[in-house]
Order: structure tokens, then C-alpha cells, then sequence
């Protein structure tokens, strides 16, 4: 999927693709899929397995497969929902959304997070709203750029979250914590 100036959709390989007025939604058949949309598109796709790329500037993203990487450069609100693979976000400008049942989520940057996976790292870095992050067996890594809400819970694994010099937390934001079998670290950087 590749977003550039350009006013149609142009589709290479095998996918059906529907465009209503507030989204174009992609599912790919088998093979390589090459999408181009205008900049801004709302986008779902939507797989069994198979890797997930998007590049450029993108509207609302919406994903959903079995089993494969996702990969999503620039876009406004994110949700993800993988069976298996690793999950990168460089950058929602919006509200970031990700569930896993394995494999690490990364996330570059977002205005808030609601993260889960099963087993897999989560590791979110500029975070500048509410944040929340869970997982059975992984490690939790988050890079906060403001006083805001954190919620983060492992069963195995440790947890580490920063905030910018200045931020109290439990006086400027919520901080709620919890990792059975592993450190758990709240620091200002």
C-alpha cells in the first residue's frame, strides 16, 4: 500500500478492492498486492497471511490477518489486529491500537496507545497521551513525552516507563504498574 499525490486507486496483483466515500478496503488474495492510493485514505485491509506494508502519509488504518508482519508508516488513528507476526508503527498521528496474540509491537510514535499481545516486547516511544499496555510474556518499554496516563501490566517480563524531566508521575499523571516475574522501573529522562 503506498500513498501518493494522485486522484484514483491503482491496484497490481490479486485483491479485490472496494472504495466506498470514507474508505478503500483491500483483500488480498494470494501474491503480491501493490496498492496506490491518494494521500489521506481511509484504509481496512484484510488477510489470512502475508506481510502488510504501508508507506506515506495515509488516512484512519484498519488491519486484520492471521499470520504476518505489519508494517505502517505514516498514518492518523491505527488498529491492528494480528494473529501472528511483528507489528511497526512509525508514526499515528492519532490513537494507536494493537492486538496481538504473538509477536513484538512497535510503535514510533502516537498520541495514545491501547497495546495488548499475548507473547511478544512492547516497546512504544513517543507517546504523548493516555497509555495502555498489556501482555502475558513480554518485555513493556515506554517512552512518554508528556504527563499522562499509564497502564501497564506482564505476567512475565519487566517494565519500563520514562517520562520528560519535569513529570512527576503519580502527581502530574496516573502511573498503575504490574509485572508478576520482572523489574519495574518508573524514570524521568
Amino acid at each position: 500500500m503506498r500513498a501518493e499525490p494522485r486522484d484514483d486507486v491503482e491496484v497490481e496483483g490479486d485483491a479485490d478492492v472496494s472504495i466506498d466515500p470514507g474508505c478503500t478496503t483491500v483483500s488480498g488474495q494470494t501474491g503480491k498486492v501493490l496498492v496506490r492510493v491518494p494521500i489521506g485514505t481511509n484504509i481496512r485491509v484484510g488477510t489470512n497471511a502475508g506481510r502488510v506494508t504501508m508507506a506515506g502519509p495515509i488516512g484512519d488504518v484498519a488491519v486484520v490477518t492471521e499470520s504476518g508482519r505489519v508494517e505502517v508508516d505514516n498514518a492518523q488513528d491505527v488498529d491492528v489486529r494480528s494473529g501472528s507476526g511483528r507489528v511497526k508503527i512509525a508514526r499515528a498521528n492519532g490513537w494507536c491500537r494493537v492486538r496481538s496474540v504473538s509477536g513484538r509491537v512497535e510503535v514510533g510514535a502516537c498520541a495514545g496507545a491501547d497495546v495488548s499481545t499475548d507473547s511478544g516486547r512492547v516497546s512504544l516511544a513517543g507517546v504523548e497521551g493516555p497509555t495502555r499496555a498489556h501482555c502475558v510474556d513480554g518485555r513493556i518499554d515506554l517512552e512518554m513525552t508528556a504527563a499522562a496516563d499509564v497502564d501497564a501490566a506482564t505476567v512475565t517480563g519487566r517494565i519500563q516507563v520514562s517520562f520528560p524531566r519535569g513529570v512527576e508521575a503519580g502527581v502530574d499523571c496516573t502511573v498503575a504498574t504490574n509485572s508478576i516475574s520482572g523489574r519495574v522501573e518508573v524514570t524521568n529522562r
